[in-house]
């Protein structure tokens, strides 16, 4: 959607039919979890809606939705300074099927690591700028005089800061009532983010009843101080990323919101969030 809204191909108003939930595609018929007929872009992310994204991505077109994704650092090294790093998995466009760019833009065709996702993220909370991660901010010697300062790195800017706020006023519906988080919802900050419910790869194909699950989001969501990814592997009760992941990212998110003493965003009836928690 970033890429889609960067190259003018949609605006958040643009509406896609997601087809009741069943649209055929080059043979196939994907599916989304609810059935949803006509959605604006905005919501289709707020719904997280596959074939929303799917249309989208077919309206792009495979070569900039390759390349989009490889801006955002997909199928390359993240250069964090770690060795046996994963690249993840991102075929060149030779290589997909007729079908592949109705699924890639679902998460069906690609593989990525945790800290790659939570960077694309966090390029959107950075308008539009992917940053190399850091594990270590500086070195001190045991006087504790400063050795080595590290000083955080801009790889590329991989969208333009107009779109950058566009997704984020996306992402801010999310983790509300009308989004698929709202149990992420913080008390006292606005939450941007995403789910993430990924079906497990195995031999000859998708695991059956085996998934990845997650939300990653930032705040305060208009002035990022903060991302997070929580990520579950097989999940035991539950799969959907809004029911099992968004509850402790509001349990982390809260409890880093305090440690940070960062100031509150908005002033929130609290019965209100309870209320969309439930």
């Amino acid at each position: 959607v970033a890429g889609a809204l960067n190259d003018r191909i949609v605006t958040l108003n643009k509406q896609y039919d997601c087809e009741h939930g069943q649209f055929k595609f080059a043979g196939r018929v994907l599916h989304d979890h609810h059935a949803y007929g006509l959605l604006p872009v905005q919501s289709i992310i707020t719904k997280s809606s596959n074939i929303g994204a799917a249309k989208i991505g077919i309206d792009m077109g495979a070569d900039r939705l390759y390349e989009h994704m490889c801006d955002f650092g997909f199928g390359m090294p993240t250069g964090i300074q770690l060795p046996g790093e994963s690249r993840g998995i991102l075929h060149p466009v030779e290589k997909w099927s007729k079908v592949s760019i109705a699924q890639i833009p679902m998460g069906h065709g690609i593989a990525a690591t945790r800290l790659q996702m939570a960077m694309a993220m966090g390029a959107i909370a950075n308008d539009g700028w992917l940053m190399r991660p850091m594990l270590v901010n500086r070195v001190e010697d045991s006087a504790g005089t400063v050795i080595t300062q590290y000083q955080p790195q801009r790889v590329r800017q991989v969208v333009n800061e107009t779109t950058a706020a566009q997704m984020v006023t996306a992402l801010k519906t999310v983790a509300t009532a009308e989004g698929t988080a709202p149990k992420a919802a913080m008390t006292n900050y606005v939450v941007a983010g995403k789910t993430g419910t990924a079906q497990k790869p195995g031999p000859g194909g998708y695991l059956p009843g085996k998934f990845i699950s997650s939300f990653i989001g930032f705040f305060p969501a208009d002035n990022p101080e903060v991302c997070i990814s929580i990520v579950l592997d097989e999940p035991k009760n539950g799969y959907y990323g809004g029911d099992v992941a968004a509850p402790i990212f509001h349990q982390v998110a809260e409890a880093v919101a305090a440690y940070l003493h960062l100031p509150p965003d908005l002033p929130v009836n609290n019965a209100e969030i309870a209320d969309a928690r439930r």
